[in-house]
């Protein structure tokens, strides 16, 4: 039996689906089930992740653990690691971010290795899995691509090596299910670095229509990120991570998805011909 935490987000959702595509027995926690909408084979509980209680239910008896959530929720990543050490849970691999990678340098990055660290010390084989940014965040300029025509996004001049979450998930299917991945932490990028203005030329494209990159100011987006309802910490800790220049965290493409899953990683232009239907207006945000 594999857990899934985070089994209705971005990745969970696919790892789910993926492992019983593979025959897999899944067992998806979830604190809303009815959202849940999994194939008959899939185990779906209720589980409140800041309940102890309730995820050490949901543990049991399994024999490997998939652990995404957000890096503002650090005390829910202790407690799972809690419950694979006392139900002796024998894998798990987490979900991080390439922003855990030494030496760390803001609160986002922080948070994704004390993550990291609270399942290495849980007694279980351990496998991590610092993802670079996912393509499907571009979804998420709907509302001023047809508002505006415009993509306002801050450090837009940092390339990145976006990754499609299928890739992540298939690599976090591979560490579940196979051997040798213990004690490993896999660096995840997609095969190609670009800009802002490159991906806005790149959308432009798939929805066929012309589109203006805007550099946006970052105490703008700061204002907008805590207006939206993040924590301080956690928004200056990811535009912090955004602002950083260092290309080995996502900027450089890297093999791992290759040679983790025997398949080269997805480009962002077949990406975006995929997923383009999703590219619809959101909510524009208030103010």
């Amino acid at each position: 039996m594999i857990v899934v935490f985070g089994s209705t987000g971005t990745v969970g959702r696919q790892v789910v689906t993926g492992l019983v595509a593979a025959g897999r027995r899944v067992r998806a926690v979830t604190r809303d089930p009815a959202r849940a909408s999994f194939d008959a084979a899939v185990e779906v509980v209720r589980a409140d992740i800041t309940e102890p209680g309730s995820v050490l239910a949901a543990i049991e008896g399994a024999d490997a653990v998939y652990m995404a959530t957000a890096p503002e929720a650090l005390a829910h990543e202790r407690t799972v690691a809690d419950a694979v050490r006392r139900t002796g849970t024998g894998r798990v691999v987490k979900l991080s971010s390439v922003a855990a990678l030494p030496p760390v340098l803001d609160s986002y990055g922080a948070a994704h290795a004390a993550g990291e660290r609270a399942f290495a010390e849980s007694g279980a084989g351990w496998t991590v899995l610092r993802s670079a940014g996912f393509m499907s965040n571009v979804l998420q300029w709907g509302w001023s691509i047809h508002s505006a025509g415009a993509v306002y996004q801050p450090y837009g001049m940092v390339p990145r090596a976006l990754i499609a979450p299928e890739d992540v998930a298939a690599a976090a299917i591979v560490c579940l299910t196979t051997r040798g991945h213990d004690g490993k932490t896999y660096q995840l990028t997609g095969p190609e670095a670009l800009t802002g203005p490159e991906q806005t030329e790149r959308v432009a494209a798939a929805i066929g229509r012309p589109l203006r990159f805007v550099d946006a100011d970052p105490e703008q987006a700061r204002q907008g990120m805590i207006g939206a309802g993040m924590p301080e910490d956690l928004t200056d800790g990811l535009l912090a991570s955004m602002a950083d220049r260092d290309p080995r965290r996502g900027g450089t493409p890297l093999p791992t998805v290759r040679e983790l899953t025997g398949r080269p990683p997805t480009r962002f232009d077949t990406w975006l011909a995929e997923h383009v239907g999703e590219l619809a207006p959101a909510e524009t945000p208030a103010g």
